[in-house]
This record gives C-alpha cells, sequence and structure tokens, in this order.
C-alpha cells in the first residue's frame, strides 16, 4: 500500500440466516482512511447479486477492527483491562463479608506491591535497572530496590488472597518473628 493514510481494518461479517448454507463468520481486509470507508469498499468490491452483500442480504458486518500495531497494543491491553476487571469483580464478591479482621498491614502492603507491579500495572516502562542473574524479578524491573507501589486492584487482589488463606485455615508467618 503506497498510501501512508490508507489504514488496513478487519472486517467480519456474520451469516444473516440459517436458510442459506455457508460459512458463519467471514472475515476480509480493506485499507481506508476510516472505518466506514473501509466498510464501504469491502461491500462495494463483495456487492454482487448472489455475493456477501446482494439482494439476499446474506451477511451483515459485525466486527471492523484496526490492523496497526498499535491498535493491536491497544486491543491487548483493553483485553488485559477487561481480564483485571472480571477478577477484581469475582475477587470483591467473594471477600465482601469475609475480610480478615486484622490483617498484618505489612504483610498487605507487599501483596499490594506485588500484584500491582505483577497483574495490575506489569511493565509500566522499559530500560534502567536491570536485575542481576541470581535476582527473582518481580514486575517494574527499572525500579531501585525498597519502592513500594499501591493500586486499589492490588490491595482489593491482596485482601482477597489474605481472605482466600484465612478461609482455608492458613496464615503466612514471618520466619523473622519466629527467631
Amino acid at each position: 500500500m503506497s498510501d501512508p493514510e490508507l489504514i488496513r481494518y478487519r472486517i467480519v461479517a456474520q451469516h444473516t440466516g440459517p436458510a442459506h448454507p455457508g460459512a458463519a463468520l467471514l472475515t476480509n481486509y480493506a485499507y481506508g482512511r476510516s472505518v466506514e470507508e473501509a466498510v464501504s469498499k469491502a461491500r462495494k468490491a463483495l456487492e454482487t447479486p448472489d455475493g456477501l452483500y446482494g439482494d439476499q442480504g446474506l451477511y451483515r458486518v459485525v466486527e471492523v477492527v484496526e490492523e496497526s500495531w498499535e491498535s493491536a497494543l491497544r486491543q491487548q491491553e483493553d483485553a488485559r483491562r477487561r481480564y483485571l476487571t472480571t477478577i477484581l469483580e469475582a475477587a470483591l464478591t467473594t471477600v465482601r463479608g469475609r475480610e480478615v479482621d486484622d490483617p498484618d498491614g505489612e504483610l498487605l502492603s507487599l501483596l499490594d506491591d506485588f500484584f500491582t507491579r505483577a497483574v495490575v500495572f506489569p511493565d509500566p516502562h522499559t530500560g534502567g535497572v536491570r536485575p542481576r542473574p541470581h535476582q527473582a524479578t518481580f514486575g517494574w524491573t527499572s525500579e531501585p530496590p525498597g519502592i513500594q507501589h499501591a493500586s486499589d486492584p492490588g490491595r482489593a487482589l491482596a485482601q482477597f488472597l489474605l481472605a482466600y488463606l484465612d478461609h482455608h485455615g492458613l496464615a503466612v508467618t514471618n520466619p523473622r518473628d519466629e527467631r
């Protein structure tokens, strides 16, 4: 494609009726400056009397997705956020009313930091300090040691884990406390 302003779109069409045999979903690709232009081009190319979008109207467009490097990253991030939201909603529903009465503040803070780094905001930036081969890496490896991060979702996941362990009669112990 020679025009850098044109964007590649993936256009998914769904079969409209069971009376006609054929694939349930068909995927076509078209270039355009907008979603509307790309769909219009795909329809025009496939609009014949017995074609996809012909007189019989065998298919209807159900999804149009921009196919670019940036859109792929955005779609991955949106999917990660939807997945995280589903997990958090389930965690909050499960824990509500079953919270641990007096959680260890330091433990809760460490777990919050872990879930914030590993699940909520994995790898927010790159570069900087790299771990040595013998060091474990828990998210954000460019951060100097000792810096903790917190987030509401990270705290919710930390509380969920503590409530889950408490529900099963398990307790987290700190070996330093037993000395």
